[in-house]
């Protein structure tokens, strides 16, 4: 019997007229099987974008015994609950397949949707997957031991763009991004690229549920009661619940995350040493006793200025003032206004290459 409280992407999408979806929320919360259905439902053709190639691969059944039927489709739970008989084969080894519905062993009609690997997107230029209506994104925050390209969101946008093409110039409807993941890490490709990280880290800070500006809709997805009460009779639960996998998993907190240093202080005896630029965004370094606070206020008697934007100034910065404030952050002697602030002092050969 399905479950009735798995996440339903379907009011959502009604009351949120966005371009891209991003839901965050614990583990087993029903994302995938939601937004799986939906699309199937509404009998709406979609794009279902996984990272690698090997993903791809493994998820169409192609392994080591690949002369035998191995299901692991998105599809399979979905399969068992309303009685269709969806799979999914590959088209390219290369990172390309779909999913088609079956009778018996045998497809039936055209692909009801399409399978890629966002790593290999450039092997396919001048495609045409224009009659897709969504594309979901599946576990769009990697895992920590996973090795991403620094330009992911990058790739996701510009697939985006390259699927919509001019469709809302001949009068359709936007294409709609669903992006879903875990809450492993809150500074992650897509996020950072859409500049709602910090929003995203307000949000839990508040205890609020939805983000929505710009066209960009962000759901916290809250357990529902009935799996917080199930989760609670696992061993593995018991076991791991306090632990910071165990926040992430079960309680849907970046627990991963230090959010120590982020914090507003009064600017009161401070002055204001640098200012930096990064992407559409004007920080300032304000300086009191060997301690520093990088904040959104404005000053106009910054000494310098390192604009991030440019490759020569990302280098300067990074002698001239990262690695110091760095050490003093180890120390206890740096305070950052926002998260993102933090992130790039801290981890900045994420955000540059030097």
């Amino acid at each position: 019997m399905a479950r009735t409280d798995y996440y339903d992407i379907s009011k959502d999408l009604k009351d949120f007229m966005a371009w891209v979806y991003i839901v965050i929320g614990g583990r087993g919360t029903g994302k995938t099987y939601g937004a799986l259905k939906y699309v199937y439902q509404k009998k709406k053709k979609f794009l279902y974008v996984k990272r690698t190639i090997d993903d791809v691969n493994l998820l169409c059944g192609r392994g080591k015994l690949s002369e035998f039927e191995i299901d692991l489709s998105p599809y399979k739970p979905i399969n068992r609950d309303i009685g269709s008989n969806i799979k999914a084969r590959l088209i390219s080894d290369k990172g390309l397949g779909g999913f088609w519905e079956f009778e018996g062993s045998d497809p039936v009609g055209d692909a009801i949707g399409y399978i890629i690997a966002l790593s290999a997107v450039t092997r396919f230029k001048g495609y045409d997957l224009s009659e897709c209506d969504y594309i979901i994104f599946d576990e769009f925050i990697p895992q920590p031991w996973e090795r991403i390209s620094k330009k992911e969101g990058e790739q996701i946008l510009d697939l985006y763009k390259t699927v919509a093409r001019d469709r809302e110039l001949r009068g359709r409807e936007p294409l709609k991004l669903i992006a879903l993941a875990n809450a492993v890490n809150v500074s992650n490709p897509l996020c950072n690229i859409l500049e709602v990280t910090d929003h995203i880290v307000g949000m839990q800070a508040m205890s609020a549920d939805i983000y929505y500006d710009r066209g960009i809709f962000v759901r916290l997805l809250q357990t529902a009661e009935s799996f917080k009460r199930d989760d609670a009779k696992s061993l593995i639960y018991q076991a791991m619940h306090d632990t910071a996998w165990g926040r992430m998993a079960f309680d849907n907190e970046f627990a991963y995350d230090d959010l120590s240093n982020i914090k507003k202080i009064n600017l009161k005896g401070y002055t204001c040493d640098s200012e930096i630029i990064f992407k559409s965004s004007v920080w300032y370094l304000y300086r009191k006793s060997g301690r520093y606070y990088l904040s959104n206020s404005r000053s106009e008697s910054a000494r310098r200025t390192y604009n991030l934007n440019l490759e020569n100034d990302q280098k300067r910065f990074n002698i001239e003032k990262r690695i110091d404030l760095y050490d003093r952050c180890a120390q206890g002697k740096v305070v950052f206004e926002s998260y993102t602030m933090y992130d790039v002092i801290m981890n900045y050969t994420k955000y540059f290459k030097l």
